[in-house]
């Protein structure tokens, strides 16, 4: 029987051409797919870091442009895992009209990265800057700002996420993946 439910279905969309698909026991956390066509949605995920895990990607088919620290490159399927070490700041994009598919886990490996999207993507459209540092404050991302300090990043997503959102009715939808959150 599947852990999945209308709760918590096993894909979500990204947008037009985009799915993100979360697989349970196995050795990634999640699939994400992005078609290229034409009239399709890309994935921008701006730079930000993790304190407490690495973040592994393999791309599978096609390509995706990944920056970890300042260099920037493309990377495919021949290039295996992307370890992006936690408090290195990286940012993803996937390219206009050209199919992408790629995993995601994290190490440790738990399943605080489900929680994490399923937050992040609850409204189905791209978060704002409130819900997003209430995300961000309940998970392990930090937004890189300029000039990347990270003690004010955290106090950044402290301020924001923790106590302003919160106060202004922002919340996260799960807080785990049972039932009646």
């Amino acid at each position: 029987m599947s852990s999945f439910s209308a709760e918590f279905p096993e894909s979500l969309s990204l947008g037009k051409g985009a799915t993100m698909t979360f697989l349970r026991n196995g050795p990634y956390i999640v699939l994400n797919h992005f078609s290229g066509e034409p009239d399709a949605d890309t994935l921008y995920v701006p730079p930000h870091w993790h304190e407490t895990h690495d973040e592994i990607i393999r791309v599978v088919k096609g390509k995706m442009e990944i920056r970890l620290g300042s260099s920037t490159r493309e990377y495919t399927a021949e290039d295996g895992d992307v370890i992006i070490h936690k408090g290195v700041v990286h940012s993803l994009r996937t390219l206009k009209g050209i199919e992408c598919t790629f995993y995601e886990r994290t190490d440790p490996m738990d399943n605080q990265k489900e929680i994490f999207f399923r937050n992040l993507l609850s409204t189905g459209q791209v978060p704002g800057l409130l819900e997003a540092m209430v995300t961000f404050y309940h998970g392990d991302a930090y937004p890189a700002l300029t000039g990347h300090v990270m003690w004010l990043e955290k106090l950044f997503v402290i301020v924001i996420g923790g106590y302003l959102a919160p106060l202004l009715g922002y919340k996260r939808l799960y807080e785990d993946l049972k039932k009646g959150n």
